[in-house]
């Protein structure tokens, strides 16, 4: 519905320009789906999102102004890994789409100017639409058929938008979405991160939909052999196809992917580490693109630009279609089923006890039967008195306490002792005792609260932004130069 031109502001500073097709200018339903990207990208304000400058128009042409990142789409790294014949550090590709969780997790969150919030789900949460600049930064891109609460245009049931292969299965049956749309999406991103494999790749656009909603995900390890167990559990909780049974939050599974790179280790700073591994892979893409970038600031001519995409014709293999195990028997237990189960440990627990119970019972009542078949003179008073006693169900010493915040990432302080960032579970001992919760977050007021760890409790903060002083306003881009993409 639109086409990019690479512009610079008065400054030099280079731009780029998005532009809707003049076709479409003129019909009211794309007129609606730009302005509201335009809206959504004013509000989206993230280091892990594209940051969107203005919306203009010039006659009948609207545009929006946006940042210029140099770098490459997701779609782009994994051709040219299987074209290299390399693979991603698992610790780094767990970074990268756990960066990618605290952008989406932020779209999901965001508040219209009316505090109300958007209940926003991208939609299209694809490979080609997560950038990794050159300098290790990570941004979810693109925001044009996203849903929202309080958009201009709404679609209409049974209608789907997005790519198929990265479509969730509600979606793809044309149901209403909310963000675990979403994480079934990036599950399959980070699937295909790792293995190298495309998930839903199939003949036609039906067949892709069967498999999203009908086929059995093969595990990844069978597509890699020394596939990390950690990433393999996080993919079981991200695909799994009833909703119910995924993560709950983007920001859920973000704190699943930090963890499991600490377990994988990665040596130094992870964004140092993924430009360096950008720096390499596309070591020609590098210097072409910085002599664009040099040509833009000197204002010198653009004759020819690179093209988005990368290395088109390689062929991303496709994963197995028969596996002995599907990915969705190893899905971890949701916190329900876990209680459940350690309901029914404690059970079996008892059973042993109360079994050997029964049966000592049943044999005295034998000795007894016995008896008194040979003794029927036997006084009736002279019968023993046994009370039953009710089993007694043993309480957990320990209990959770599930703290979350708005934003996310905030720090979790419990006595004055920090335990980690939200969204974070703390294992406390069961106690009368309140226990004081703090949490803190850069550029946030701090907030605390009181809590008695006596069961599992859950804790939320809306974190006020510090006050600061007023930035002076931005000057808004004025006739920016611009040339066309091909």
């Amino acid at each position: 519905m639109a086409e990019l031109f690479l512009g610079k502001e008065d400054s030099g500073r280079p731009i780029v320009i998005k532009r809707i097709l003049p076709h479409l200018s003129r019909q009211s339903t794309f007129v609606s789906m730009f302005i509201d990207e335009a809206r959504i990208g004013s509000v989206a304000k993230h280091p892990n999102l594209v940051e969107v400058f203005e919306l203009g128009q010039v006659g009948s042409d609207l545009f929006l102004v946006m940042e210029y990142l140099v770098g490459e789409n997701l779609a782009g790294l994994v051709r040219r890994l299987v074209k290299r014949g390399e693979r991603l550090q698992p610790a780094l590709a767990a970074f990268l789409i756990a960066e990618v969780c605290d952008g989406l997790h932020a779209a999901h969150e965001l508040s219209d100017e009316r505090g109300e919030r958007l209940e926003l789900v991208h939609r299209d949460v694809s490979p080609q639409n997560i950038f990794i600049t050159y300098g290790g930064d990570v941004k979810l891109l693109d925001f044009g058929v996203a849903t929202a609460a309080s958009r201009l245009t709404q679609t209409a049931t049974g209608e789907v938008k997005g790519k198929y292969a990265y479509m969730s299965p509600e979606q793809c049956r044309g149901e209403a979405l909310d963000r675990r749309s979403d994480i079934f999406s990036l599950g399959t991103v980070l699937y295909e991160l790792t293995t190298l494999r495309r998930l839903f790749k199939r003949g036609n656009e039906l067949k892709v939909m069967k498999a999203v909603c009908e086929e059995p995900i093969p595990r990844p390890t069978r597509e890699v052999q020394d596939y990390p167990a950690v990433l393999e559990a996080i993919c079981a909780r991200a695909l799994a196809h009833d909703r119910e049974q995924r993560y709950a939050s983007a920001a859920e599974m973000r704190a699943d992917l930090l963890a499991a790179m600490t377990e994988l280790a990665i040596d130094g700073d992870p964004h140092a580490a993924l430009a360096a591994t950008l720096a390499r892979v596309f070591a020609d893409r590098v210097v072409q693109k910085q002599q664009l970038v040099d040509r833009v600031n000197a204002g010198g001519p653009l004759d020819e630009l690179l093209v988005a995409e990368v290395d088109e014709q390689v062929d991303v293999p496709v994963v197995s279609q028969h596996t002995a195990t599907a990915l969705s028997a190893l899905r971890p237990k949701t916190p329900a089923e876990r209680s459940a189960t350690r309901k029914m440990r404690r059970l079996r627990a008892l059973a042993v006890p109360i079994a050997v119970a029964a049966i000592a019972g049943a044999a005295v009542g034998g000795w007894l039967r016995m008896h008194r078949a040979s003794a029927p003179a036997l006084a009736a008073d002279a019968t023993p008195h046994v009370e039953s006693v009710a089993p007694v169900t043993p309480v957990d010493p320990h209990v959770t306490l599930h703290v979350e915040t708005v934003p996310s990432g905030a720090t979790v302080l419990v006595d004055g002792r920090a335990r980690g960032e939200t969204p974070l579970d703390v294992p406390l001992d069961r106690g009368p005792t309140p226990v004081h919760v703090e949490v803190r977050a850069t550029g946030f007021q701090s907030a605390a609260q009181d809590a008695a760890p006596d069961r599992d409790r859950g804790l939320d903060f809306t974190l006020t932004r510090a006050p600061i002083h007023a930035a002076p306003a931005k000057k808004p881009a004025s006739k920016p130069g611009f040339h066309r993409f091909d």
